[in-house]
């Protein structure tokens, strides 16, 4: 009976020695700011990786050495080292070579989300490229794997628009848009060089849905983060209790010069602040979010929040020697304006990026 009781005032101990922890934790992120918690909410419960493995493939990626095929694999590997774990369920598979009907190859079965397993089996990706392209073929046989799932799920589509056409089987558009209706799906599109007809066929695989898009294969190597954002979103007010969600602590935002990039000198201490929370703590990890004022298009400028949070990470990198896979990334162009934008002063505060730590 002592011994029970010795024990039970060892684990009351424990457990507010963990609690003074992290809250003396909380209070010196919140310090770089002054105090504001914000919420990591998910925003689908499973992500599906569908790659082409047909012979234009093996075209080389942007003028570098690599395959097109070669750097599907380096962009999904710095998308996974970046990502939270956030409680997915995921799975690789790639479509063609082959002429058959059943031509999906599954490279990891949809399961739990982990971080160095995924990682894994994405180094573990086939990187031969040939035969003809089975696009129709593989989103037909994408609709009996969705129809296994529950939930929400984001399907990261790496395609060229190619395909060999099948007469008795719905164009890719169709199949995409009967495949969103039936499994609550979004495509993420990431186009590999469309040419021509086949940008329609890009375009209407990325309109299937009111959540899908597309985004250029050219950018993406070292620019991950343009897919973020499908899978996750931070919100200020706390989110049902259901929800599943990561609380994050947001520092001092760094603001930027007009149509500029650049980290300028006075955002250099907190950055050090930062840099100095992240290598005390090496659970901790950190999410960018660019932005930008209302001046000019939407296309620009959701590239000019990339690059802003992109010089953030890089500074966090080169001056404060931050892993850069503690770091995610996203862009939001001039949504979520944080002060008016009729204004030079509204439009100073919204160039910004802002910064959350997470997992503390």
């Amino acid at each position: 009976m002592r011994i029970g009781r010795v024990a039970l005032a060892l684990l009351w101990i424990a457990a507010l020695c963990l609690v003074s922890v992290v809250s003396v934790q909380a209070n010196m992120v919140k310090g770089i700011k002054g105090g504001k918690q914000v919420y990591l909410v998910r925003k689908a419960d499973n992500f599906l990786i569908l790659y082409d493995r047909s012979g234009s493939m093996a075209e080389k990626y942007n003028g570098t050495i690599m395959t097109k095929l070669q750097a599907e694999r380096k962009i999904l590997l710095e998308k996974n080292a970046t990502l939270p774990d956030m409680n997915w369920q995921a799975g690789i598979f790639s479509f063609t070579p082959g002429n058959s009907l059943e031509n999906i190859i599954v490279h990891h079965p949809v399961q739990q989300y982990e971080k160095k397993w995924f990682s894994y089996r994405l180094i573990k990706m086939p990187l031969t490229a040939e035969g003809p392209t089975m696009l129709q073929q593989g989103l037909q046989e994408l609709d009996s794997i969705l129809a296994q799932m529950t939930g929400k799920t984001v399907v990261f589509l790496f395609t060229d628009g190619q395909y060999s056409p099948v007469d008795y089987i719905p164009s890719p558009g169709n199949l995409a848009r009967k495949i969103g209706k039936n499994h609550n799906a979004c495509f993420v599109v990431m186009d590999t060089g469309a040419e021509d007809d086949e940008i329609i066929t890009i375009n209407d695989i990325a309109s299937a849905t009111a959540c899908s898009y597309k985004i250029p294969f050219s950018g993406l190597l070292g620019n991950p983060e343009w897919m973020t954002n499908a899978l996750f979103e931070v919100v200020e007010k706390k989110p049902e209790l259901n929800k599943d969600v990561m609380v994050g602590y947001v520092w001092q935002n760094i603001h930027f010069d007009f149509d500029k990039s650049n980290v300028k000198p006075e955002y250099r201490d907190t950055l050090a602040n930062a840099g100095d929370f992240l290598r005390k703590n090496p659970k901790a990890r950190v999410v960018l979010e660019g932005y930008t004022d209302s001046i000019g298009s939407k296309e620009y400028n959701i590239k000019l929040s990339h690059r802003r949070a992109a010089s953030v990470r890089d500074y966090l990198v080169t001056q404060e020697g931050i892993d850069a896979t503690r770091i995610t990334l996203s862009g939001f162009g001039f949504s979520s304006p944080v002060a008016n934008n009729s204004t030079e002063e509204g439009r100073a505060l919204n160039r910004r990026v802002q910064g959350i730590i997470t997992g503390i």
